[in-house]
């Protein structure tokens, strides 16, 4: 018997087949270099940075867009593996893809979220997404002097390292699926060096 998560669920996938169809059948000028959809865990993310330091390089980068690139994936696919939640059957649903483009690395990800937690989420990302450079930076380093940790662990500099080290604004949805579910898409970019 299926539920309406399941039904949501095939929804997610299909989108995310759906947007790599798009990234590889059109005359896009993205260039697509890294794709997954699955679990995300410790392993799992050191084993997408050896493909992304390697992917850049061949790209003919330099080492410091390398090095910036795989701090800014780090701290999103982090996200993933402690925000992300998990169906009943213990899948988590998250993919990542990233892309490269003449001057701009763009990393797109999604993850299946608690549907309480859409609302936080974005107040947070609406008020980054509104801040201005040197406030950015300010509230970093407030942030990283006031040793408060949260009941996941993190102190708060997750979603503002990245929107911090974003070439853009953050791109985002938050949408609401059944059971309680939600699902979070984010799109971050970084310059070509």
């Amino acid at each position: 018997m299926s539920t309406k998560i399941d039904h949501n669920l095939d929804w997610i996938y299909s989108a995310y087949q759906h947007k790599l169809s798009d990234l590889v059948n059109t005359n896009s000028e993205d260039k697509l270099l890294l794709c997954h959809f699955g679990n995300m865990n410790q392993p799992k993310i050191e084993s997408l940075l050896k493909i992304i330091e390697s992917s850049v390089l061949e790209c003919g980068d330099k080492r410091q867009t390398m090095k910036r690139l795989c701090v800014l994936t780090v701290e999103v696919l982090q996200n993933i593996a402690l925000h992300g939640t998990v169906d009943s059957k213990g899948l988590m649903h998250s993919y990542v893809t990233l892309t490269r483009s003449d001057k701009i690395y763009k990393l797109s990800t999604g993850s299946l979220i608690m549907e309480a937690d859409i609302v936080p989420l974005r107040q947070k990302l609406e008020l980054l997404n509104g801040m201005d450079e040197n406030t950015l930076r300010k509230l970093y380093i407030e942030t990283l002097c006031n040793d408060q940790f949260s009941s996941k662990g993190g102190a708060g500099l997750g979603l503002l390292t990245i929107a911090k080290k974003s070439a853009d604004k953050l791109k985002f949805e938050l949408d609401t699926l059944a059971d309680h579910f939600g699902y979070f898409q984010l799109e971050v970019s970084l310059s070509v060096e």
